[in-house]
């Protein structure tokens, strides 16, 4: 028999022969172990054929690792149908989507029977693999002399358990020790069984060196944490709508679990926090399903039969025929696979529903350009109390006048307060005052980032993670002047200590998480940092939540910034399960439509007026949108590539390049920062109302020569997933 099999890399499916001497049938779906490039891979059998001629060609495949289909007919149909719409091998998608596939192996090998080697006497019984050099396993591989069998190692734990019966020769300490694991059955260590027995660590340590106790590897029994609180009740809906907004985080996750009452369900969350927060309260039986799990977890929750799943992206494969898939915060940028196939896991739910003819409902606050259309259910939002200083009239930087009154008042009152900057260390510039120099990333066309730790402080890349000291004068003119622009997390904190001494202020972003127990205990204070603390639970005693620098959080050569903005500023005002805190925003523009939506209490009326903006200028959902980066550490070459590619497809779009409503092809350009980790970076922005005209324009581009070339379909902006 023929096998097509799927390794999760970037290649289509692959043709080995069935496994020599198994009893099992071959079926599509299975796990087997297959040689490749000298080593063993695991894949999925996607194809089974009768043999034919020619098979001399062919390898054998090492074993089966399942009993019945890791993946079922329609997840293979779905990762078909995915591989197609974003541009990739099926093997790109399945390492995406499934990156816990490939379990550790025992892997076992032997010479047939009769075969000599010289030299490998040993050979002739059953040997681990592992200790045998994979070219030579590869050369009797080649020529037939090898016999493999393989399985999936289970994961195990080493437990403590009593070996040998109490002698007189023991101390009454060692016999107690030893009779309480005798009592216990195992001990997960030698000072939990000294805990249990109430004596030192020595002498548990004597008993193991007398052999009256040893170690001993049990299977390990995975399962998830149960839920950590008190379940919320499930709100039913009569006749759900596809697009559910507005509401409060705990009234979203009641009607989210109303819809999921209803049958097999899918709730896809965009970030594992928000699925952990949600799990703890969500009503049995439910399953969580993420990234944070151990692999192992993932393996062995694979095929759990529960009607609920709480799941990241990697759950859209899971075995299952979902009655209905339930997108929570459907906007979230995290959504987006920043490697690989670059897909985009809403639209991923979207293509799984239609496949399984499940119904498919958008949970928000605030809904996405992409479902704003829908037909939908509006719930009361939060309470908001807004407050925008005009930065334009205010005296004050980083920190107005009116901000510092704000501030004092916390520990007057008794309350918290939330500083929220888009950058973290001290200021995104440092430049010379006389002579405006600025120091620049020698391997990223981009500021170097200013950090103030000790004396001198440093200037760091937070794209490529160049560091250097921070120049003590003027490279260029000596001046001993510096200023500062773009306001970081040190800078704010080290301004709100200097204003207000007494005041207890934290940090808190990627690169400095303080312990924020006082607060989370209700002490006064104050926090600064990055939407990282977004993943923390509010204070309970929040009453403020200020942006010293709104516009930071609206990057340019965005087309989706008004929308992220929006949807940040109204996840601030979700902040708090019951409080409504004073949002306070330090801004040049007062007046912006996303501040005006957030005090009139309008979830919609953005999203609304950006996908009119975007139907005229022909941005999605009006359009697909595909962009080609082409990059090379040499200038001339990326340029070369992206020119070359240009010139393929406006010969492939012919006369549609006129008779399109929106030109289809822009660039090539250099990207909004041309120079990244080294490399020159190009754009090609293709796109069309009609999506499988991409499939039929980018099929057969020829590769670029010298250059890496990179699809990145259904951007979420144009700058890139950078770093802040």
């Amino acid at each position: 028999m023929h096998l097509s099999v799927l390794l999760p890399l970037p290649l289509g499916p692959l043709s080995y022969l069935a496994p020599e001497g198994e009893a099992r049938a071959p079926a599509v779906g299975l796990r087997v172990a297959v040689p490749f490039r000298k080593g063993v891979r695991v894949g999925v059998v996607v194809g089974v054929e009768d043999a034919a001629g020619g098979d001399f060609a062919l390898r054998h495949a090492i074993g089966y690792l399942d009993a019945e289909p890791f993946l079922d007919e329609a997840g293979l149909e779905f990762l078909e149908r995915v591989a197609a719409l974003y541009f990739a091998p099926a093997g790109q998608l399945l390492a995406d989507l499934v990156p816990f596939l490939e379990p550790p192996l025992v892997h076992e090998v032997r010479l047939v029977d009769g075969v000599e080697r010289p030299g490998l006497p040993r050979l002739a019984l059953w040997r681990d693999a592992s200790e045998l050099d994979p070219a030579l396993l590869d050369e009797l591989r080649e020529g037939g002399v090898l016999e493999e069998r393989v399985r999936e190692k289970k994961p195990t734990r080493k437990t403590l358990v009593p070996l040998r019966a109490p002698s007189e020769r023991l101390t009454p300490k060692q016999r107690a020790a030893l009779e309480t694991l005798r009592a216990l059955g195992e001990a997960e260590s030698q000072t939990a069984l000294a805990a249990a027995a109430g004596v030192g660590p020595g002498v548990v340590r004597a008993l193991v060196e007398k052999g009256y106790i040893g170690w001993r590897e049990v299977e390990l029994k995975l399962a998830p944490q149960p839920p950590a609180g008190p379940a919320l009740e499930p709100l039913p809906v009569p006749e759900p709508p596809p697009r559910i907004s507005g509401g409060r985080r705990a009234e979203r996750l009641q009607i989210a679990a109303g819809l999921a009452a209803e049958g097999e369900t899918l709730v896809l969350f965009p970030e594992r926090y928000a699925l952990e927060r949600a799990y703890g309260r969500w009503p049995p039986p439910a399953l969580p399903f993420h990234g944070g799990q151990s692999p192992e977890l993932r393996r062995a929750l694979w095929r759990e039969g529960s009607p609920v799943v709480l799941g990241s992206y990697q759950a859209l494969l899971m075995p299952r025929r979902w009655r209905r898939i339930v997108v929570i915060e459907e906007g979230s940028d995290s959504y987006k696979l920043a490697s690989g196939s670059r897909a985009h896991a809403v639209r991923l739910a979207e293509l799984r529903a239609e496949l399984l003819g499940a119904s498919l409902h958008y949970v928000s606050l605030s809904p996405a350009v992409e479902v704003v259309e829908r037909p939908g259910l509006l719930l009361r939002p939060p309470r908001t109390r807004v407050l925008p200083i005009d930065l334009r009239r205010e005296r004050g930087w980083p920190l107005t006048g009116r901000a510092v009154e704000l501030l004092a008042q916390v520990p007057e009152k008794g309350r918290q307060a939330l500083v929220l900057v888009a950058r973290r260390g001290y200021s995104g510039r440092l430049f010379c005052k006389s002579c405006d120099w600025q120091p620049v990333c020698p391997n990223c066309d981009l500021p170097l980032r200013f950090h103030k730790p000790g004396r001198q402080g440093r200037l760091v890349c937070h794209q490529c993670g160049h560091s250097e000291p921070a120049p003590e004068v003027c490279p260029v003119c000596g001046g001993e002047v510096f200023g500062y622009s773009g306001p970081g997390v040190e800078w704010l904190a080290e301004k709100i200590s200097s204003a207000l001494p007494g005041l207890p202020v934290f940090q808190y972003s990627a690169e400095r998480k303080d312990d924020l127990a006082p607060l989370q205990r209700g002490e006064p204070g104050v926090v600064v940092g990055t939407t990282a603390l977004l993943r923390t639970p509010a204070p309970p005693e929040l009453a403020l939540v200020l942006l010293p620098y709104a516009e930071g959080f609206l990057p340019a050569s965005d087309f989706r910034a008004p929308e992220r903005y929006h949807r940040l500023l109204w996840q601030l005002a979700d902040l708090h399960p019951t409080r409504s805190p004073l949002i306070a925003l330090q801004t040049f523009e007062p007046d912006h439509p996303a501040v005006e939506a957030l005090a009139e209490g309008d979830v919609t009326g953005v999203p609304e007026t950006e996908l009119a903006l975007r139907r005229m200028l022909g941005y999605p959902p009006a359009v697909r949108m595909v962009v080609l980066e082409f990059s090379h550490r040499q200038e001339v070459t990326a340029r070369a590539a992206a020119m070359e590619a240009a010139e393929f497809l406006r010969k492939r779009l012919g006369d549609y390049l006129q008779a399109a409503p929106f030109p289809p092809l822009f660039g090539p350009v250099p990207a909004p920062v041309p120079r990244l980790r080294g490399r020159y970076v190009f754009h090609l922005l293709l796109r069309s109302p009609e999506p499988d005209r991409l499939r039929d324009w980018l099929s057969d581009l020829p590769p670029p020569k010298g250059a890496r070339l990179r699809l990145d379909p259904d951007p979420v902006g144009f700058v890139g997933l950078l770093a802040d």
